[in-house]
């Protein structure tokens, strides 16, 4: 007996693992998570230790007296903000810029950013061959080097805004970075008060905010290498205008901007821009398009979105949007080919979302059935009809179509090319009626007939 309740139980266990849905025993696999950007943007004006850190080719000290660092760090960090996201980006200005800060600052990168995922490490202060100054003391270039070296990221971005930033090069431009540096290691880099920025922070912010002149070979990304090119030759134009009467060791020709990217095996893409277009008249109070949950009305639309260059961003747009007074315009597909109105966007460039125009045909009739309202491509042909006649005795017999469209016949062709309401006319047949009242006369007047026949023959 016991034998046989063991047995019971083993099958039905076996039955039931058997008969469990596949689901449960499936692997679940984690979806890739998406690209991000991250930043570490440093600004310091002055060093707490010593005023004078900096030193010239000759091996002379000379006094900082450098003001604008943190504004450079601070409108790079209000531009990318606006791109990258706030929690995405750390700015360390003036006596948050310690050592220690700098370097938990490079450790939350390497804590958050991906293989797949942008970096950019901004520094803008004073800076002598081989070291950058902190607010509280000095970094030098393989401490700095180390320190990038724990993030996992294969795009990694560094600008240095110091003097001698050239020598930082060859340390920095390992593991495919690239190292975009205001001058030559053996050079100062200089501020311009009318410019309230250190002039290659000038150029560097100006491009940013110039997308379609600094993008030179027109693909809608703007990279690291194309910044570079914009703001290298206008720094040492406007180093030799503003400063060519300056004593020798700070002559006007002496800031030569650098960039070092023999490791990366193409353009490094900071942002890139997405330009929309729909063909077709929206309302200005339409919401049009909605960017990552963002939506935007026909009205208020930018003219491009400059967006962070390798991230995926979503972009719907009404699949169907009625316009009024019978208009629609229905959603077919984008130029490139995708038929979603919901859809991905990763990479820079024109977007067109291509519509249709629908209009409407509405019939109003007192009677019969009719066939052919609804929504029609602008151009094609609707087909009306309606059933007569209608009614048994007295009936209504169809006399015509009037409205957007006039014919007589119970059958007929519309082109839509523009919204229309049409009706049914309808006249009153009374023929039935009459035949039936003269049939009804005939067997009244054949039963009185009868009748008086049957009484003459009665006695």
């Amino acid at each position: 007996m016991f034998n046989k309740i063991l047995s019971t139980v083993f099958l039905g266990t076996l039955l039931a693992i058997l008969l469990m849905p596949m689901g449960l025993c499936a692997p679940a696999y984690a979806e890739e998570p998406e690209p991000e950007c991250w930043a570490v943007i440093v600004g310091v004006p002055a060093q707490r230790l010593s005023p004078k850190c900096a030193i010239d080719a000759e091996g002379n000290m000379y006094p900082l007296r450098i003001k604008y660092p943190d504004d450079d760090a601070q409108d790079l960090y209000q531009k990318m903000a606006l791109i990258w996201g706030e929690d995405h980006i750390k700015l360390l200005l003036n006596e948050e810029a310690t050592n220690v800060d700098i370097y938990y600052a490079i450790k939350w990168l390497a804590e958050n950013a991906a293989a797949d995922d942008t970096v950019l490490f901004h520094f803008s202060g004073h800076g002598a061959p081989g070291y950058l100054c902190s607010y509280d003391y000095f970094i030098s270039d393989s401490e700095l080097g180390n320190w990038l070296h724990k993030v996992d990221s294969e795009k990694i971005i560094v600008i240095l805004d110091t003097c001698h930033a050239g020598s930082f090069g060859k340390k920095l431009g390992n593991d495919g970075r690239v190292v975009l540096m205001s001058c030559q290691p053996d050079e100062s880099s200089f501020e311009d008060p009318e410019l309230r920025h250190g002039v290659f922070g000038h150029y560097i912010l100006q491009a940013l905010s110039s997308f379609d002149i600094a993008d030179t070979n027109h693909d809608y990304e703007l990279s690291a290498e194309e910044i570079f090119d914009y703001a290298e030759p206008r720094t040492v134009d406007e180093i030799i205008k503003t400063y060519a009467n300056q004593p020798s060791w700070s002559k006007g020709d002496r800031q030569h901007p650098m960039l070092y990217d023999p490791h990366y095996s193409s353009e490094l893409g900071l942002l890139m821009k997405v330009i929309f277009h729909a063909d077709a008249h929206f309302p200005t109070d339409a919401t049009v398009l909605t960017v990552d949950g963002k939506p935007y009305l026909s009205g208020e639309l930018p003219p491009s979105f400059t967006l962070a260059a390798g991230l995926v961003y979503k972009f719907d747009v009404p699949s169907q949007l009625d316009t009024g007074e019978g208009t629609r315009l229905v959603f077919t597909s984008w130029d490139d080919g995708d038929m979603l109105a919901s859809r991905t966007i990763s990479h820079g460039g024109k977007y067109t979302a291509n519509y249709k125009t629908q209009y409407q045909l509405t019939i109003e009739s007192a009677y019969g059935d009719y066939t052919g309202e609804g929504w029609y491509d602008s151009g094609s042909t609707a087909a009306i009809s309606v059933s007569s006649p209608h009614g048994k005795i007295i009936r209504q017999v169809f006399a015509g179509w009037s409205g957007d469209f006039t014919g007589m016949e119970v059958t007929a062709p519309v082109l839509m090319d523009t919204p229309r309401a049409v009706t049914t006319n309808w006249r009153t047949d009374y023929t039935r009626l009459y035949i039936l009242i003269a049939g009804i006369m005939a067997l009244v007047g054949a039963a009185v007939t009868t009748y008086i026949r049957w009484r003459r023959k009665s006695p």
